[in-house]
């Protein structure tokens, strides 16, 4: 699988309309093309940029992709009403930064999503500046040591970690903070994670890869397939 990574900069006052307009127009559409959603959320307010939508989209590989493409773009078999949906997206967003991306190892599909009945009523959203050509290296090691000794135990769950071979420093890694507002804690269940000895272990070794990072939360839409 590849995926196509989104961080839509949102017009303000446009958030409710965009979010309407996908769940209406690009669904369908993109069903049509077998472009499966892994999932779509908004920036709340407090803790990132506002206003903000992250998507996430899943493809069989980059065949897909220039089919998909080149169905845009006239070609064989073309389809304008993806022309006419990504020149529609101008009246809500201001632009767009989109990465083609390879998931991690342990990164579920949207299949094993469904199957799974994965549930996330708020999620963080790193986006990790690596040292050049170490994102993929960053991933591994992050689902060995952050994930396996520390994030799961301290309650989250894994939406997914992706990397692009065309973004040579960035990597970026999706949490669920709890199925429900019931049990969402960004702190995890308790602060004692903080002083746990994996977590410094997982600090000393992440710096060795990680030069910085940028978080926000996410909160899902009514029609993501993570929500």
């Amino acid at each position: 699988m590849i995926y196509l990574h989104e961080m839509h900069r949102v017009r303000p006052g446009q958030m409710q309309a965009l979010l309407e307009a996908v769940e209406r127009d690009y669904l369908p559409l993109a069903r049509r093309h077998d472009i499966r959603l892994v999932g779509y959320w908004t920036v709340p307010p407090g803790h990132g940029t506002w206003p903000m939508a992250v998507a996430v989209w899943e493809l069989d590989d980059f065949a897909h992709y220039t089919r998909w493409l080149e169905r845009m773009h006239g070609g064989r078999e073309p389809d304008p009403e993806l022309r006419r949906w990504f020149d529609a997206m101008g009246a809500w967003v201001e632009s767009t930064d989109g990465m083609v991306c390879y998931p991690s190892k342990l990164t579920p599909t949207v299949a094993q999503i469904q199957e799974s009945g994965l549930r996330a009523a708020m999620c963080t959203h790193e986006l990790v500046v690596c040292e050049p050509a170490r994102q993929a290296e960053y991933l591994e090691l992050c689902e060995e040591m952050w994930w396996r000794r520390v994030a799961e135990p301290s309650g989250r769950s894994l939406i997914g970690l992706y990397w692009s071979p065309w973004k040579n420093t960035r990597a970026i890694c999706i949490w669920g903070q709890g199925a429900d507002w019931e049990q969402v804690n960004p702190m995890g269940r308790s602060e004692s994670w903080l002083t746990d000895v994996d977590h410094h272990i997982w600090q000393r070794l992440g710096r060795e890869i990680r030069k910085d990072w940028d978080d926000r939360f996410l909160v899902p839409a009514r029609f993501s397939t993570v929500r």
